[in-house]
Formats: C-alpha cells, sequence, structure tokens
C-alpha cells in the first residue's frame, strides 16, 4: 500500500510531501490545475518512461520518491529478498531522480538499481486503469485475456504455449534432421576416419620431439662446444674459476676500506657463484649425454609422420592436436544429435501433450465464460443499461495455435429482443467506457497489487451512473487500496480521502496536492456539480452526494 509520495522539482510541485490513506482516495481539481501530476509522479517511481519535460522549469533535476508498506511474505517481499533489496523497515521506498538531460537514476531501499527491476517491482505493488482502456476492449484478444485473468487461468494457459513452442520446435528439428541425414552420416564417416589417422600423434607433443631430434642431429658440436666451455670455466691450468676466486680475496682485503670496492666485491663474489653453478651444469649435462642412434631414428620417423600429416589437413604440425580435439567435438555432436526416427516419435508425443493441455484450458474456459458472462451482465445492468446481456462466443481455429484451439469473443447488445453481437461492432462510446470500467473493477478483484490507480476512467458517465460507479469502487476498497483521479462529484463523494490539487500562478506556475477535511471536500463537491458559482443550492446537493456514502456504509 502506498503511504506517502514526495516531489522535488518535479514539473509544476516546487515541493510536495504527501500522506495518502489506505481505503478510497480521490484525487480532484480543476483542468488544467496538474491532477495527472500526481500520477505521473507515481508512475516514474514504478519504472516508467520518463523525460526532461518532468523537471520544473529553472532546476536541474527532479526528484520523486514513493514509500509503500511491505507484508511480510507478499509477493514484492519475496521479490525483495530475492534480489537483495530488502530490509526489515517493512516499507519499501522507490526513489527516481531525472535530470534535465533526459536520463535518470533509480533506487530501492537506498540501493541503485536498474529500470528493468523497479518496473517488475512496480507491477507487484500498483495496478494502473486510464481513461484509454476501453480501447483494450476492442483488441480480439482482450476477451480471453480477461476471461484468464478473472478466472486465474494463467498457468494452464502458459502450459499450452510452452506445449505448442515445444512441439514446433522439436517439428522444425525432425524437418532439419531429415535434411540433413545423408550429410551427417557422410560427415561422421569422414571425421571417424580424420580422428583414427590423427589419433596416433594426439598425445605427442611436436615441439618436444622436434627438440629432442635437433639435439641428436647435432650431438658431436654440442659435446665439443661444451667440453671447451668446461675447461676454460674450471678445468685448465688458467681457468676462469681461479683467476676470479684470486681476484675476489684481494679485493676482499679492502673491502671495508671503501663504499664502492664493497659494492664490486659483493658483485664479484656473486659472479664467482653463477659461474661455478654453470660449471657444474656443464658437467653435470655433459655426463648425462649419449648418442642414441635408434631412438633418433624414431624421433625422425615420428617428425615424418606430424610433417605428413600437416600437409594432408593443410595445417602447421604444431596444430594437428587442435585439429583432433576439434574433429573430435564435432564428431560428439553429431552422435549427439538424434536421428530423424526418434524424432518423429518425439513430435507425436508432443502434439499428443500439448492437444491434451489445450483441450483442458479450452474445457475450463468454456465452462467458466457463461458464468463470468452473467456476472458481467448482473454488474453493467446497474449503469443505466438495463437490458444488457452478454455472452461467450467460442469458435474452432482452423489450426491451433499458442493461444489453444479456439477464438474467443465477448458479445454484446444493450437492447431486448436484438441478438448479441461483437462489441466492437455495436457497442457505443458511452457503453464501451461503462463496460471497460466494470471489466476493470472485475479485474481489480483479481489483482494481488495492493494499490490500484484508475485514471479518469468514469469519462463518458454521469448522474445515477457516477454515483454507482462510485459505490463499486467504494466498495473495492474494502480490500484494496484505491487511487483514482475523476470528474465525477458522485464518485468523489464515495471517497475515504479526498485530495485536492490547486495551482499557483507563482513565477513560474506551481501546483499543491492537500487532503480536504470534511467542510472543505462539501465545498470542492459542489463546485463539481455546479460550476464556478457555488451557492445554498449546490452546496445541499454535495451534502446530499457525501451523506449517501454514509448512508450505504450503514
Amino acid at each position: 500500500m502506498l503511504t506517502h509520495l514526495t516531489l522535488i522539482n518535479f514539473a509544476l510541485a516546487k515541493h510536495l510531501a504527501l500522506d495518502i490513506a489506505s481505503g478510497f482516495n480521490v484525487l480532484t481539481g480543476e483542468t488544467g490545475a496538474g491532477k495527472s501530476l500526481l500520477l505521473d509522479a507515481l508512475s516514474a517511481c514504478l519504472g516508467e518512461r520518463t523525460d526532461a519535460g518532468l523537471v520544473r522549469f529553472g532546476t536541474e533535476k527532479a526528484d520523486v520518491t514513493a514509500v509503500f508498506s511491505c507484508k511480510k511474505n507478499s509477493p514484492e517481499a519475496i521479490w525483495l529478498n530475492q534480489k537483495e533489496l530488502d530490509d526489515d523497515s517493512g516499507e519499501i521506498h522507490l526513489r527516481r531522480v531525472i535530470f534535465a538531460t533526459g536520463r535518470s537514476k533509480a533506487w530501492v531501499n537506498g540501493r541503485p538499481t536498474s529500470l528493468t527491476e523497479l518496473k517488475e517491482l512496480g507491477r507487484l505493488l500498483v495496478q494502473l486503469y486510464s481513461q484509454h482502456s476501453q480501447q483494450q476492449l476492442l483488441a480480439p484478444p482482450y476477451p480471453k485475456q480477461w476471461l484468464d485473468h478473472v478466472h486465474q487461468f494463467a498457468q494452464p494457459a502458459q502450459a499450452v504455449r510452452q506445449a505448442y513452442t515445444l512441439w514446433q520446435k522439436t517439428i522444425r528439428q525432425h524437418q532439419d534432421a531429415l535434411a540433413a541425414q545423408t550429410s551427417r552420416q557422410q560427415r561422421i564417416e569422414q571425421l571417424e576416419i580424420q580422428i583414427e589417422e590423427l589419433e596416433t600423434i594426439s598425445e605427442k607433443n611436436y615441439s618436444e620431439i622436434e627438440q629432442e631430434f635437433d639435439r641428436f642431429s647435432h650431438h658431436e658440436a654440442i659435446m665439443q662446444d661444451t667440453a671447451y666451455g668446461l675447461n676454460v670455466l674450471d678445468e685448465d691450468e688458467q681457468n676462469i674459476t681461479q683467476t676470479l676466486a684470486s681476484v675476489v680475496k684481494r679485493l676482499e682485503a679492502h673491502a671495508g676500506r671503501s663504499n664502492e670496492l664493497q659494492d664490486i666485491y659483493i658483485s664479484l663474489s656473486n659472479a664467482q657463484s653463477e659461474i661455478n653453478d654453470a660449471a657444474l651444469a656443464i658437467r653435470q649435462f655433459i655426463d648425462k649425454q649419449s648418442f642414441n642412434p635408434e631412438r633418433m631414428e624414431q624421433l625422425n620417423h615420428e617428425l615424418e609422420v606430424f610433417h605428413r600429416l600437416a600437409r594432408k589437413y593443410r595445417t602447421q604440425p604444431e596444430q594437428l592436436k587442435m585439429q583432433y580435439l576439434s574433429d573430435q567435438k564435432q564428431l560428439d555432436a553429431l552422435l549427439q544429435q538424434e536421428d530423424p526416427t526418434t524424432l518423429a516419435t518425439l513430435v507425436t508425443e508432443l502434439e499428443a501433450d500439448f492437444f491434451e493441455k489445450a483441450r483442458h484450458l479450452d474445457k475450463i474456459r468454456q465452462e467458466a465464460a457463461p458464468r463470468l458472462a452473467q456476472q458481467l451482465t448482473a454488474q453493467i445492468k446497474t449503469l443505466a443499461l438495463p437490458e444488457a446481456y452478454f455472452e461467450f462466443k467460442f469458435e474452432p481455429l482452423e489450426q491451433a495455435n499458442t493461444e489453444g484451439l479456439s477464438n474467443i469473443q465477448l458479445l454484446f447488445t444493450a437492447n431486448k429482443g436484438i441478438p448479441a453481437q461483437p462489441l466492437a461492432k455495436v457497442a457505443s462510446g458511452g457503453e464501451l467506457s461503462r463496460i471497460a470500467l466494470v471489466m476493470q473493477v472485475m479485474n481489480a478483484e483479481r489483482t494481488e497489487a495492493e494499490m490500484i490507480v484508475f485514471d479518469e476512467i468514469d469519462v463518458g458517465i454521469s448522474g445515477g451512473t457516477a454515483e454507482i460507479v462510485g459505490r463499486l469502487l467504494s466498495k473495492l476498497a474494502q480490500h484494496v487500496q484505491i487511487l483514482c483521479i475523476t470528474h465525477q462529484a458522485q464518485v468523489a463523494a464515495q471517497s475515504d480521502q479526498h485530495l485536492f490539487v490547486q495551482k499557483q500562478q507563482t513565477d513560474p506556475a506551481s501546483s499543491t496536492i492537500f487532503q480536504l477535511n470534511e467542510e472543505q471536500c462539501i465545498h470542492e463537491l459542489a463546485r463539481m456539480t455546479g460550476g464556478i458559482e457555488i451557492n445554498q443550492t449546490t452546496l445541499q446537493h454535495a451534502k446530499q452526494l457525501r451523506a449517501l456514502k454514509f448512508q450505504t456504509q450503514k
């Protein structure tokens, strides 16, 4: 439930803080005063699209915060927990900052969030109906969607869509498998031959083989040069090791007398250690070397295999292992592909599964439709349409689709003795607005959102009809918080909290919204019914309208 809304430099609002009560809230005001201000601010906090035009003239940014109460284990509480955006306050704080450049930022409970996430959360918190909602009635899918929503058929309808999608996907896979069957088998045979041939070298390292062969090829030169190096370093009469040791010994006696000599002594000592290690390593290398003609011949053969296969597959010898792994991966993928026979069986099974689910959905829709049409008829008759009648018409589709087996139309007649026809053909604008209103109220009774906003949905009705609409909304507000922007005094008179928007001709102009007390409420109802001039007659009529609410409650 929305409890508080704060607007800073938002459109005509300079700084506006507003508490919203539970129950039935109405917002009224003169044309152009800014009744959409509250709705636009709330929409911004719910992740809807914004633009720089919402930033108050002369300022750099607009800042809007909406505070909602949050019950444990509610859909919004579960969503917050999943996104790690919850806290222990029992409230949800939504904030949106819109900059004059057009960009915006959003926060949930003080933590940055994306507009996508903000919109997801917004749909759980608030359901919005506008004065243009009646146009939805004329869209072909709407009767079916409305029937599914009111009777909570979303799950079986989704199961039908998923079953149909999987069935059609498998049909395409089967067709592709049939088309590719010959080429697939040829490719499998080709890969098996390649893999068998490359497998002989798959566990060998070309670089290591090449290096070992090169070492055998230059064995004699290597032995001569390493022996020469060992002699110079450690075995000749005037070898480097002995000469360097003599130099280090002489400098050691003077190292403490000069920093420069100390550094030189250290460097030569390190060099002496490195040379000793190198001489030892050469000696060990020489001791391990032996020439093996048979091993050299084996290495030569392996290199020839590498080079032959590299020429055959038009790659480098060191890339043959990658070629082997790639071929193996392709073969595994082809072998895992189901053959056309298996897929054909699966297509048959999925087709049966789809039609089973679709027939079940069609059955429960046809069973529920007459009761829903009767409920709609009964509600509409109270809105100055005493002879109204509705029925759902189910027509089998030529070809089943994701929505099931039948096309569903909502038929209507407003006149006794006249057969019901498709709504779009026979309903007038005024009738459509009343039908839309009742259908939305019936929708709202099934919503999980704890707040519903009606934006001037009572356009096109007046008098006693508007009074009945007000009673409908007041009754609905016993279960869910309602905010209704209205021009109808009969609707506003049924409110639990009356909010009034007023424009002030400051520089620049600004609007404010405040809660009316009972006396102010009567005065505003009189203005709505009587126009600019308010007299005792209009005030008395306003009091009578207001009294009807309390009589109804009794």
